[in-house]
């Protein structure tokens, strides 16, 4: 029986270290789990950065061609702000109905 007790004893602090690990554990998935979701946002999908690129495209096409593209997905407003700078704004929305928007703001020829 002297055997066993000395195989079997666990001094007291041995819980008091388990809760302090298990905090730190905790505290690290916590912050694990706050680093997944703020990388994997709708702002880093590639559903977002494509309708990007499609937005940035019929921008440029717009300034070469200088007239309007028809689509029915697409909304282009300008307004003027002063004489020297006017605002694009072009509205894009995708297959699944989701609007992009972004605005460019151009310097109006004298």
């Amino acid at each position: 029986m002297e055997s066993l007790k000395k195989y079997y004893k666990l001094p007291a602090n041995s819980i008091l270290e388990s809760v302090i690990a298990l905090t730190i554990i905790s505290i690290c998935l916590y912050f694990a789990v706050l680093i997944f979701t703020s990388v994997f946002t709708t702002k880093t999908s590639t559903m977002f950065y494509s309708n990007q690129n499609k937005v940035n495209e019929i921008f440029f096409l717009k300034q070469i061609q200088n007239d309007s593209i028809a689509n029915e997905n697409l909304l282009i407003e300008e307004e003027v702000i002063n004489d020297n700078l006017k605002k694009i704004s072009i509205q894009y929305k995708d297959s699944m109905q989701l609007k992009f928007e972004k605005s460019f703001y151009v310097q109006n020829n004298p």
